[in-house]
């Protein structure tokens, strides 16, 4: 059995045989805008979503007579005329030198621990037939129900981070690897190892549970702007600090209709390079935060938005966004 190659069916069929229709696909590509997720080929049907789960789950707006296992390509993007603005702001990055790591400040405070790993509870023994493992990245089906589980011969791989876009590329929080086509991101392999087998049921999160938002960044040649996507958050019980090296961000988020419990993203960004703090500002509203951090020394360009991360090729450009 293996897998329909076209985007949004994820069909298994047998390759051998005659492929039974109709397969439910998506012809156009993946578009990520501000938090916001959908198809270009489907806009107005499939409204756009928040969360990366609702968006692998938006049903297919096209159909074909049979499955397919060859690659689907992406449709080729229109490209935009160069404007006389581009060019002038393409020459001013060509002008522009690239600035050396700001120097580690001393040691202020350790991040947390990290969260313990969501486990099924010992009672829950009864998985049924076509039972998805949970686990981001994992994809492993139980093709047949068990009424007994030994979790010590379960082989459970999976991303223990959030999916990342910036700047054009894909990946996670938790590895390195990124990639440029939404089909490569969905193939990435796992790079964690669960301890405790597969996770058949959703985990009870308590409240104050901490959790990951998905972070934007860009630069202009007097700042960088970083966007923190924080469904919810609460102003009155949130902490957010601009210091020289360092931001150091508390966001308290409350509970939603599809989120009955509150949760915190806990983060401290360890700056590239140094930061005005009084000439700084940030922008919290019920969705996300804003930061603009004005760099101590303008027309200098960041690589990344934290020292010590690799620098997959250099695609930031003044002033706007590149994705």
């Amino acid at each position: 059995m293996v897998l329909c190659k076209r985007r949004g069916c994820g069909t298994e069929f047998d390759a051998t045989g005659v492929s039974q229709g109709p397969c439910t696909y998506h012809p156009g590509a993946p578009v990520f805008h501000e938090g916001l997720k959908s198809w270009s080929c489907c806009k107005e049907t499939n409204k756009p979503v928040l969360e990366f789960e609702q968006f692998m789950k938006l049903p297919g707006c096209a159909m074909a007579e049979a499955h397919t296992d060859e690659a689907q390509p992406l449709p080729t993007p229109q490209k935009p005329a160069v404007s006389n603005e581009e060019e002038r702001l393409s020459t001013t990055f060509n002008a522009v030198q690239l600035n050396k790591p700001a120097p580690i400040p001393p040691p202020t405070q350790g991040p947390p621990p990290p969260a313990p790993e969501p486990r099924d509870p010992d009672s829950l023994v009864h998985v049924p037939a076509g039972t998805t493992c949970r686990r981001s990245g994992c994809n492993y089906v139980q093709k047949e129900a068990l009424d007994t589980r030994d979790k010590t011969q379960e082989t459970c791989r999976y991303h223990k981070g959030v999916p990342i876009f910036h700047e054009g590329s894909k990946g996670y929080t938790c590895c390195k690897r990124r990639v440029l086509h939404f089909d490569d991101f969905l193939q990435i392999e796992p790079c964690t190892k669960a301890e405790h087998g597969h996770l058949f049921e959703a985990p009870k999160p308590a409240d104050n549970g901490r959790v990951e938002c998905r972070m934007d960044h860009y630069e202009t040649p007097g700042d960088v702007r970083v966007t923190v996507y924080a469904k919810g958050v609460e102003q009155s019980n949130s902490v957010i600090e601009i210091r020289e090296n360092e931001v150091v961000l508390s966001l308290a988020l409350g509970a939603t209709p599809s989120i009955p419990h509150t949760r915190r993203f806990e983060r401290t960004l360890q700056l590239y390079a140094p930061v005005n703090p009084s000439a700084s500002t940030y922008t919290l509203g019920k969705m996300k935060l804003d930061l603009v951090l004005a760099k101590q020394t303008e027309g200098e360009s960041w690589p990344t938005l934290e020292r010590g991360e690799r620098v997959f090729g250099y695609g930031l450009t003044f002033g706007r966004r590149t994705a």
